[in-house]
């Protein structure tokens, strides 16, 4: 006599078949939601630094000789496109005293701006700016 082999899958096989694949879809979906959540932060991210450093440039040019410190924008609210509760600081300090040069005088001035959004996030650049008198 011979035995005859069901095929096909009996109850149990197709139960734990169903839980690895649920296992599966919500690894899965997981995944999915955290790489969308980065996505949407690094945006935000290179939005704010973008902004930070256009400030910077901006103020850039008001820095004189002798360096004389102030502060142009102190926690200033802007609006940013897909940026929440944006506040902008710009500092201009004086990091060296004069310094002599073969014929003038010179000072280095360094250039802030601090960037805060999404109540809790941060960009910051910053830049030294040398200007002499002609």
């Amino acid at each position: 006599m011979s035995k005859r082999l069901d095929q096909g899958f009996s109850a149990v096989e197709l139960l734990i078949t169903l839980f690895v694949a649920a296992a599966f879809i919500v690894a899965g979906y997981q995944l999915y939601n955290v790489v969308v959540k980065d996505g949407g932060q690094a945006r935000a991210d290179a939005r704010a630094a973008n902004v930070a450093y256009d400030y910077l440039r901006r103020y850039e040019p008001t820095a004189s000789d002798p360096c004389v410190a102030s502060t142009p924008l102190n926690n200033s609210s802007i609006m940013v496109a897909g940026l929440s509760n944006v506040r902008i600081t710009i500092g201009i300090s004086c990091p060296y005293a004069s310094t002599s040069g073969l014929n003038n005088t010179r000072s280095i001035s360094k250039i802030t701006a601090t960037l805060q959004y999404n109540n809790g996030s941060s960009s910051t650049f910053t830049t030294y700016v040398h200007r002499a008198d002609p």
